[in-house]
């Protein structure tokens, strides 16, 4: 299905927001190749937005260096022609890797003294990158640009990019998981679908169990495909319902040994190995391209990122559900992304003016709402992500979740999160194999990775 295309009245309150600008009409794909700053080659694509120049020695060139799949490029481009427009004085060169290529490079690049002007910064990556004087605080220009509301951005987004009580990263994106289910499955099976009074040991368990069609269909495949995990937003919304947590809010201290957590653990090791209504491992590892987009799984947990996914490669009917109830009420995870400027940019005030357009309501609107690729992290750009031709049909739910019970999931802000996550990932992995216990499983973790938040 294809993704919406904006309205003439959404494209020209974008070109407003933006700084007006004389748009060009509409002409054929051209490329156009000229050589500027030290003979690197820039490519500028005539489309059906505006055509920009290469930059002359006049104007102030950023860098910004994004982690978008190649299909999300041309968007982006979109857009950065509109602000070009706008900002004659600013030429925007872009760089784009794989997410995981860009997590890797952005150390080297700072090592070098070569980091671009802008940067894509991942919530689990911001602490450590800004405590190693990566990016610069923005907390002046957030003050001073009375425009830019950043209240009207979710407090859980921007808890990620505070740094010793300063803004450094402006969120983009926030979301988190809830309830995604297989129409077709549920259909076959004559059930109702997953409503707002779904308990986990109640409706869900029962539903879990009709799905479930041994070896070769499940009632619910977890989180990626991971079905017992404690980080991040998985973490919460794994112990959350039972009144458990996983790390203290200071991220000294790991919580999961509480009977609360060990409760909510037990839950979904059960689900492998005592109701068998969730695949194993070895089981998961058949479908490479995801078990939860096989359409051989009834549910699922889905955050608001991999609901392109499941519009691209899903072939089954899905929609989404609140996170079910627990024993202590309803509590999910929640996470996101952002972006921030870095120490090597020689052009911070120009750099701020990019981000400000881009990371406003109509900006969030364009690059993220209206194309469905991401939830926004303001509430009032909310609807247009709602409203996108590649959101489920009940996606109003995410921005319940986001206002009611959602919140995000640690860690986030320790040195030792990734140590402390490989000891964690290490244990909970030989509990969906079932070959440790959950209560095996927390003494090894708060033996191992507690000490690490300690030292």
């Amino acid at each position: 299905m294809p993704a919406k295309r904006m309205t003439r009245r959404s494209f020209l309150n974008l070109v407003a927001a933006l700084g007006g600008g004389t748009v060009l009409a509409a002409c054929a794909p051209k490329v156009v190749e000229k050589e500027v700053l030290k003979k690197e080659t820039v490519v500028v694509r005539e489309k059906e937005t505006v055509v920009v120049e290469a930059p002359s020695e006049k104007m102030v060139v950023l860098t910004c260096a994004h982690a978008w799949e190649a299909a999300f490029e041309a968007h982006q481009e979109k857009f950065d022609n509109l602000f070009m427009e706008k900002h004659p004085n600013i030429f925007i060169k872009r760089i784009n890797s794989g997410w995981s290529e860009h997590n890797q490079i952005v150390p080297t690049w700072a090592a070098a003294g070569e980091l671009p002007d802008i940067i894509y910064v991942h919530g689990s990556r911001a602490f450590p990158w800004n405590s190693e004087g990566i990016l610069i605080s923005i907390q002046e220009y957030v003050d001073n640009d009375v425009a830019f509301d950043v209240k009207g951005i979710w407090e859980e987004a921007l808890k990620l990019y505070r740094y010793q009580g300063k803004l450094y990263e402006i969120p983009y994106d926030h979301g988190p998981i809830i309830l995604g289910y297989n129409k077709d499955l549920f259909d076959q099976a004559g059930l109702e679908y997953p409503n707002e009074n779904w308990t986990w040991e109640g409706e869900f368990l029962q539903a879990a169990k009709a799905l479930t069609k041994e070896g070769r269909q499940w009632g619910y495949s977890g989180y990626y495909g991971t079905v017992v995990g404690l980080g991040n937003e998985q973490g919460i919304a794994s112990v959350g319902p039972w009144g458990g947590e996983v790390f203290n809010e200071d991220e000294t201290k790991l919580l999961v040994d509480s009977p609360e957590a060990k409760t909510g653990l037990q839950f979904f090791a059960d689900l492998i190995h005592v109701h068998k209504v969730a695949p194993t491992p070895a089981e998961t590892q058949a479908f490479p391209a995801g078990i939860w987009i096989s359409g051989v799984v009834g549910m699922f947990a889905l955050a608001t990122w991999g609901t392109p996914q499941m519009h691209e490669f899903g072939n089954f009917r899905y929609d989404v559900a609140p996170w079910p109830k627990g024993p202590k009420g309803r509590k999910t995870g929640s996470f996101g992304s952002g972006y921030g400027i870095t120490k090597d940019s020689k052009h911070p005030a120009e750099a701020w003016t990019y981000l400000s357009a881009y990371l406003s309501k109509e900006g969030m609107e364009f690059m993220w709402g209206s194309s469905g690729r991401g939830s926004p992290a303001r509430k009032a750009a909310y609807q247009s992500w709602i409203d996108s031709a590649i959101s489920p049909e009940h996606a109003e739910y995410y921005l319940e979740a986001l206002e009611e019970y959602a919140v995000t999931g640690h860690p986030y802000k320790t040195l030792r999160a990734a140590e402390v996550m490989d000891v964690i990932n290490k244990y909970t992995g030989l509990v969906q194999t079932g070959d440790m216990t959950v209560d095996e499983c927390v003494n090894r973790i708060m033996a191992e990775a507690d000490p690490l938040l300690r030292a």
